[in-house]
């Protein structure tokens, strides 16, 4: 009997499965090197911007920083050091600044990583453009730019994975009113409202007092319900006035008013005055 033509490896792998796994495809774009080369330059400014800034200090005034660290005693030194640490460690504009834009490049790495993995490609292979990246009070918010072929339903109940490849708390997407290609995301790190004491100006002049005291307050009163309606009240009460038939009744400020009379009949006034006895 003639052997069989198929290769070794061939015959090996349909005697242990007849199944195959399916194959993924992901087609990279054909860009030429300039393009390539700008890409990656944006994609790592910020990055570049540190690289040369310390670059430049490090040739144009390393000998005078040496000599002025040299000229001064160890233990003014140390001082010095000491007394810049709380200046960094405190909250300040500069250090503010600092720490937001290293959110914010650390929010782009992660946001376009994240992109890559979910595989929100077009079919060239292209993903979509990080055009800019701002800080926020809460976060950051990362505006994108869809390419041909993609839009806003790529990213659908995919905000859970973006805040986590981000270390956020949570990400909302939403799209722009005026261009369908804008996308905004917001990526949220803390909750402005998740203190415990929140500092109020209409508090200033209550914020000392007791608790007991705020209950006694003349506002506090003045809400608490009135159980004492049915009760004429002599301050409120003006004079009698005549209804005929030796009849008098008492007018007050109540809506509802209730006079004693002669004959031991209760006379009932409306608002106006008016007498709705009958009407009761």
């Amino acid at each position: 009997m003639p052997k069989s033509t198929r290769p070794r490896s061939t015959r090996r792998a349909s005697r242990g499965s007849t199944a195959r796994g399916a194959i993924e495809t992901i087609t990279r774009p054909q860009q030429s090197w300039p393009v390539k080369l700008l890409l990656t330059v944006w994609r790592w400014r910020w990055e570049l911007y540190v690289l040369a800034a310390l670059a430049y200090i490090a040739i144009a005034h390393r000998t005078a920083i040496t000599g002025y660290f040299q000229s001064n005693p160890l233990w003014l030194n140390a001082l010095m050091l000491i007394a810049l640490f709380p200046w960094v460690a405190t909250d300040n504009p500069a250090r503010r600044f600092v720490s937001n834009r290293i959110w914010c490049v650390i929010t782009r790495h992660r946001l376009r990583a994240c992109l890559i993995e979910m595989r929100t490609l077009n079919y060239s292979g292209n993903l979509p453009f990080i055009v800019a990246c701002f800080s926020t009070k809460t976060g950051q918010v990362v505006w994108l730019w869809m390419r041909p072929g993609q839009s806003v339903e790529d990213l659908d109940n995919k905000a859970e994975s973006l805040a986590s490849a981000c270390w956020a708390r949570k990400a909302t997407i939403a799209r722009s009113k005026k261009n369908a290609a804008i996308v905004r995301i917001d990526i949220d790190r803390r909750d402005p409202l998740a203190k415990k004491t929140i500092a109020s100006p209409l508090l200033q002049d209550t914020s000392g007092v007791p608790e007991a005291a705020v209950a006694d307050d003349a506002v506090m009163a003045f809400l608490t319900p009135d159980t004492t309606d049915s009760v004429p009240d002599e301050s409120t009460t003006q004079q009698p006035a005549k209804t005929g038939a030796g009849e008098t009744r008492t007018r007050t400020s109540k809506t509802k008013t209730t006079a004693a009379v002669n004959d031991s009949q209760t006379v009932i006034l409306g608002a106006n005055g008016e007498d709705v006895s009958d009407y009761v």
